[in-house]
């Protein structure tokens, strides 16, 4: 067996332990969490060996360390640590939307610029695997729409407003017990969430940042259990539906509820469950269903990405770029 790559972890919180859980089922894999940053040591971590620490750099300056995984809630903190340690020569792999989509224009030169990699399939679409599709299987292909949902909170809430006739603020609630929600749910119900994910996957499908000052994003505060109801008297539902196109050499992207119906690939996902279409020109539409939310399917999907780290996958976005011109 190969000589373990040493993992530095930046976090231990839902995705942080979904993540170790998920490496524990894979003592095959040749790598190994050497290290753990955390904010607090005064909280009790039970059934595990770990080494914890409070100080970064402990990290970011160990020669030892292979890759950092970075799975905090701290966007700005999120940044300064995968520069820094891309800078020291590590590959790194996150799981922060808001620090990736907010810095495209940074990550693009990362890319460009570093020799070791920087993966984040666990940014987007939980368990799905889109950016790995959108960037392989896809990237000799010209893809005109990018369509579904992208906020497993969201849509758990609007599927029990549905089904329960429950209101807003109760299946909220309810979203947050099941650990599909955050404390502060502001970016998941506002649409922002989504549309962190819909600027990252523009800039695979692309090869290009968009400007997120023109995205159309609306909030599913709005919606009422009047507007459930009335939606459902018709056979129909409510979702939260991200969509990118590119029209006239213009990204177009919006997120926003909207009222489908049966023949929709949408309406049948439900719950904390995710579903994105990708449209291209050669074959056509391909849709992806998966857990969009919780510990163990975007645990997974980091996991994933160190699979391809020891492979030695990098991303492909300048020979999208190629391909588009």
């Amino acid at each position: 067996m190969k000589t373990p790559r040493k993992i530095g972890l930046f976090g231990f919180g839902t995705v942080g332990k979904g993540f170790y859980e998920n490496l524990k089922k894979h003592p095959h894999l040749p790598a190994i969490i050497s290290k753990v940053c955390v904010k607090r040591l005064d909280l009790p971590r039970i059934g595990h060996e770990l080494y914890f620490t409070n100080d970064p750099e402990e990290l970011l300056s160990d020669p030892e360390l292979d890759i950092i995984v970075e799975l905090i809630d701290d966007a700005e903190a999120a940044k300064i640590f995968v520069e820094k340690a891309l800078l020291a020569g590590k590959h790194v792999i996150s799981a922060n939307k808001k620090m990736i989509g907010e810095s495209l224009k940074e990550v693009s030169h990362w890319h460009y610029s570093f020799n070791h990699h920087f993966l984040y399939e666990a940014a987007v679409g939980g368990g799905i695997p889109i950016v790995h599709s959108v960037d392989g299987f896809f990237r000799d292909q010209e893809i005109t729409e990018i369509r579904g949902i992208l906020n497993g909170s969201s849509n758990y809430i609007l599927t029990q407003m549905q089904l329960n006739q429950w209101d807003f603020d109760k299946a909220l609630k309810e979203a947050q017990s099941k650990g599909f929600a955050e404390r502060n749910p502001i970016l998941d119900v506002s649409g922002i969430d989504a549309s962190y994910k819909l600027s990252i996957l523009a800039y695979h499908a692309f090869g290009e940042v968009p400007s997120m000052k023109s995205f159309e994003i609306e909030s599913i505060e709005s919606v009422t259990k009047e507007d459930i109801k009335k939606a459902k008297s018709k056979g129909r539902k409510i979702k939260l539906v991200a969509t990118l196109k590119k029209s006239d050499q213009e990204i177009i992207c919006t997120v926003k509820p909207e009222t489908i119906g049966p023949n929709d690939e949408l309406y049948s996902v439900d719950f904390e469950n995710n579903a994105i279409s990708v449209e291209t020109l050669i074959s056509g539409r391909h849709v992806f269903v998966g857990k969009g939310a919780g510990a163990l399917p975007t645990g997974s999907a980091v996991l994933e990405d160190l699979k391809r780290l020891l492979d030695g996958y990098s991303y492909q976005v300048s020979k999208r770029v190629k391909t588009v011109s």
